[in-house]
């Protein structure tokens, strides 16, 4: 009896290994590999990063006390963000009290008291508004909000502007005014010698 028992038991997995065997492979059952989510959420405190145009050359630098990835938006926040446009001829350095970075445009938003000041042969240039966006691949600067550029002498406020990067202009919308004061000059010299 027990050596009947046996023998049933071997055909038994005889017959179970030669029917897995004669089974077509889209049949069986193949285990589901799931892989981990490669989307995460992080933040940095003191951070610094640099972004790098088509060529290769720095274009924007952005450095701060806080950022945060949001991973199902692909939305970086940034706290009181300081930048730097880059360019051959010169930089444009920035603060903003927010800023939100948005990988798939490649758009920087900023927004609260945010301040924009370049360094020129007459003066620096300064640019303050509540809102700015800069698009990096178009290497624009735009507002729809009122602005106000200073530099010496010249006061200009505005409805929103438009400024392109490469090729250094310029445009103002939306009662644009003006106020401009002639240069200081130098009191003339009694003696007619010039010195």
């Amino acid at each position: 009896m027990r050596r009947a028992l046996v023998l049933t038991a071997a055909a038994s997995l005889v017959s179970v290994f030669a029917f897995r065997w004669w089974l077509p492979a889209e049949h069986r059952a193949t285990p589901t590999l799931a892989l981990p989510d490669t989307r995460f959420d992080y933040s940095l405190g003191d951070y610094q990063a640099l972004f790098h145009d088509d060529q290769g050359r720095p274009e924007l630098r952005i450095r701060g006390p806080r950022l945060e990835h949001d991973a199902n938006s692909r939305t970086v926040r940034l706290d009181q963000p300081r930048f730097s446009l880059l360019d051959d001829s010169g930089a444009w350095e920035g603060r903003a009290d927010h800023g939100e970075f948005q990988r798939e445009e490649s758009l920087l938003l900023l927004s609260g008291q945010v301040q924009l000041e370049r360094a020129t042969p007459t003066g620096p240039v300064r640019l303050e508004t509540e809102a700015l966006q800069h698009q990096r691949p178009a290497r624009t600067i735009s507002a729809d909000v009122p602005v106000r550029l200073s530099r010496p002498g010249t006061e200009l406020d505005a409805g929103g502007l438009m400024m392109h990067l490469d090729n250094e202009t310029v445009e103002f919308s939306d009662d644009v005014q003006i106020e401009a004061h002639p240069a200081a000059r130098r009191p003339r010299d009694p003696s007619g010698t010039g010195g």
